[in-house]
């Protein structure tokens, strides 16, 4: 009876440790998201990449490159069938886009597969330096990943705010809760992952 009162004490501590490890993780990613602010934004990079699936990507990172801060934007996640002209036609800035170069790609579905089909496209580059667009609740797993991809790859993060998903609708909570637990998945994974500049190709570029 001792033996088995001592087990279940130690069961409810150690489940208790988890949950407070889980709960101080879940609080850090939260407090991490609504502090997120777009870093050293006067910087010029080789590059600026946007990854696809959210409100204000792709209006930032044609912002950005008309005003130079680098000179190719590079899209990752494009819908099959979406050109170049109808990236170019979302531009409505009073600076005209540079006239090269923008390239898309269109067979990522996964940050894995935008790190991938990123990685793949700088390969013949001699770049050095990125800008990252993604939303900012899923910045820190697509940096991981990123940075994962490219370990000699500087990599400045520009997050953007989602306009429709604030702190007091349950969008943010559903969104923060999904990404939170993807972030740690993925981050315990590249763990045991070993890093490589070569992987196979998954992706068009146009």
């Amino acid at each position: 009876m001792v033996f088995f009162k001592n087990t279940v004490l130690v069961f409810l501590c150690v489940l208790l440790c988890v949950f407070s490890l889980w709960l101080t993780g879940y609080g850090w990613f939260i407090a991490s998201t609504l502090n997120m602010k777009a870093e050293r934004t006067n910087e010029i990079t080789d590059a600026i990449i946007v990854l696809t699936g959210g409100s204000m990507r792709i209006e930032t990172g044609l912002n950005l490159f008309a005003k130079g801060r680098a000179s190719h934007l590079f899209i990752s996640g494009i819908y099959p069938g979406v050109n170049k002209q109808d990236i170019i036609q979302k531009w409505t800035g009073e600076t005209s886009l540079p006239p090269c170069c923008i390239t898309l790609g269109d067979k990522a579905h996964t940050t894995v597969q935008n790190a991938n089909e990123t990685m793949l496209w700088l390969s013949d580059k001699t770049f050095s330096s990125i800008r990252l667009i993604t939303a900012d609740f899923h910045m820190i797993r697509a940096h991981n990943e990123f940075k994962h991809a490219m370990p000699d790859i500087k990599i400045i993060t520009h997050p953007i705010t989602q306009p429709h998903v604030t702190f007091r609708k349950k969008e943010f909570w559903r969104l923060t809760f999904t990404e939170y637990h993807k972030t740690v998945f993925r981050w315990i994974k590249l763990l045991f992952t070993h890093q490589t500049t070569h992987q196979k190709p998954l992706q068009n570029m146009k």
